[in-house]
Order: structure tokens, then C-alpha cells, then sequence
């Protein structure tokens, strides 16, 4: 693993700085600039060096729902698309970026389109009239007629109760996220819930006044649990599911400053296992989604329709790996 250390000489700023990028420090006077800078070195160091040459040059568009700013307050959208563009070079392919800032009618001339995050039916007309060729990438749109790669959310949600169970801990809580698409058009829930309620109630230990939700940022959560925390008193969770690492440094927070101690009062378990999870205070136990992977995958699906003119759909679901830290028992 690299360490801060590493990260700072790469990004060319102090180590002070990178961490207190990495724990979301709001009180840091540092441009957006600079943490984006720091957050794409953490995010590029987990990454092999692999390139080979291709005489390939078509151009693909790599379409990210959210905008540069908030891509860094959720570094799995981030780490998608880095993985994403690493794959589609590495095959020899040019890239156009679009951000959810911009307008999907400004989409140039492109062979295909890799969209990651959600979108409504209005976007994806929108892109549908741009290139018949789409990969959307954490969305399943196998029902739309799309091809796409997702990730493992039930068999990881099952592992994650079963961590907890099998430390003893029955009282399991999930702060899960909300977001709608970057035109307001559609809601997406959380796919993590549905699994969650299903495995616990199969075990007769679903309570539902313990699952939260705020939306996917660290001030969200950190919000949400001083709430809950104050409201529930005793009875708050003795562990809890978080939906991604922002909204779990968030709940780290909140509940040490409320002098609850992680892990023995709250286990935490969050899902994605970005760049923050190794650095924050303690290091998040996490499900590390393979973001690399979804990139690689996107890209075979774009190259096989380009080369072969293939019209069936195809989703790809990718597997998961918890990674256990200090957050949790």
C-alpha cells in the first residue's frame, strides 16, 4: 500500500496536507485543484503499470454524472472512470470527458459512449442519439436494452452482516445513500437496502427504525448520525452498514465526537474501499469494489459491439472483497 508519504512526493504537497485531504478536513484552506490532484495520485497508485500499443484510434466519450467537484466528495465515481480511461487507452482509444455540468448535446462525434453513474430516460435518449454503442457503467440497465457492469451488491451486503453476526453483534443498523440524476428526473434508491432487509429479516433480526439515510457525503452522514444518535439514545445501533466511505468518515465523526468508540461501541463497515479508507482515523473495514475491473470490462464490451457489430445485451456483475481494518471487529 502506498503511504502518505509516497502520495505527498507524487502530488507534490506536504504530507500534512494529504492527510488532511484524505480525512475530508474541512477547516483546510486548499483549492479544489490540489485535492483533486491528491485524490486522483491515491486513487492511480493502487493501479498496475500496463500499456500496450494499439492502431486503434476510435474515439469513445467517458460520460460522468457527476461534476468534477463532486466527484471528489465520492471517489468510487472517480476510481470508475480513472479505470474506465486507463482501459480505453491501454486498447487505443482517444477519450472525450463530458461531467454532469455540461450538456449531453455537446457529446462530439464518437464511436460509443461509457456512461457512469445513473441516468433518467431523457439522458439516455439524449446519448441514444449520439451512438447506438453505450456501456453504462454502476447502473443495470439490462432492462432498457442496455449493456452494462455492476457490482455485487447482495452477496456483499450478506458477507458484511455476517462479519458483524459473527462477532456477536445483533443490533446491526445501515446508514444507506439517496441521489437523484444530475437533470433531477429520477430518484435511485440505494441497491444495498433491499439486500440488507432481505438477509436480516431471513434471520428475524430486521428492525427498521435502524436504517437511516442521508445523501452519499461525509456532512450528510455526519448529520444524519449525531441525529439518530441523540434520538435513539442506548438503543442506536451496535453496528452499522454504511453505503460508501465518505458517508462512513462522516459517521466517524459524529459518533466521536458524541465519545462513542469505534469499534467497541460502533462497528463500522462501509462498501467501495476508495484511496480514504487505508488513512482515515481509524482505517475504515470496507468492501472493495473492484473499480478497475468494471473500467476493463466496459471497455471489452464497447471494443466486441465496434469490431463485431454485436446487438445483444449483456450485464456484468463484478465480484467484491472485504477488507477488514479498524473500524470493526
Amino acid at each position: 500500500m502506498a503511504t502518505i508519504k509516497d502520495i505527498a512526493e507524487k502530488a507534490g504537497v506536504s504530507i500534512t496536507t494529504v492527510s488532511r485531504v484524505l480525512n475530508y478536513d474541512k477547516s483546510l484552506s486548499v483549492s479544489d485543484t490540489t485535492r483533486k490532484k491528491i485524490f486522483q495520485v491515491a486513487e492511480s497508485m493502487s493501479y498496475t503499470k500496463n500499456r500496450r500499443k494499439s492502431a486503434t484510434q476510435n474515439t469513445i466519450a467517458i460520460v460522468q454524472w457527476y461534476t468534477e467537484a463532486k466527484e471528489l466528495d465520492d471517489l468510487y465515481y472517480l476510481s470508475i472512470r480513472m479505470g474506465a480511461e486507463k482501459a480505453a487507452s491501454k486498447n487505443g482509444y482517444k477519450i472525450q470527458q463530458y461531467f454532469a455540468n455540461g450538456s449531453l448535446n455537446e457529446i462530439g462525434d464518437v464511436r460509443a459512449i461509457i456512461a457512469i453513474g445513473k441516468y433518467s430516460d431523457e439522458q439516455i435518449k439524449k446519448m441514444a442519439k449520439k451512438s447506438t454503442n453505450i456501456v453504462f457503467v454502476d447502473f443495470d440497465t439490462l432492462a432498457k436494452g442496455y449493456d452494462c457492469v455492476v457490482t455485487d451488491f447482495e452477496n456483499s451486503t450478506n458477507e458484511v452482516i455476517d462479519q458483524f453476526l459473527n462477532a456477536g453483534i445483533n443490533n446491526i443498523g445501515m446508514l444507506s445513500g439517496t441521489e437523484v440524476t444530475s437533470d433531477r428526473r429520477l430518484t435511485v434508491t440505494d441497491p444495498r437496502v433491499a439486500p440488507f432487509r432481505k438477509y436480516l429479516a431471513a434471520k428475524n433480526l430486521l428492525n427498521e427504525q435502524n436504517i437511516f439515510t442521508a445523501d452519499y457525503t461525509v456532512e450528510g452522514a455526519y448529520h444524519e448520525v449525531l441525529k439518530q444518535v441523540e434520538t435513539m439514545g442506548p438503543e442506536f445501533p451496535s453496528a452499522l452498514y454504511v453505503s460508501n466511505d465518505a458517508m462512513a468518515v462522516g459517521a466517524e465523526k459524529a459518533l466521536t465526537q458524541l465519545g462513542k468508540r469505534i469499534p467497541d461501541d460502533v462497528s463500522l463497515i462501509s462498501f467501495n474501499d476508495t484511496s480514504i479508507a487505508k488513512y482515515v482515523i481509524p482505517a475504515l473495514s470496507s468492501v472493495k469494489v473492484e473499480t478497475t475491473r468494471m473500467g476493463e470490462l466496459a471497455i471489452n464490451m464497447i471494443k466486441d459491439a465496434i469490431e463485431t457489430g454485436k446487438r445483444t445485451t449483456e450485464k456484468m456483475i463484478v465480484a467484491n472483497k472485504l477488507v477488514i481494518r479498524e473500524s470493526s471487529h
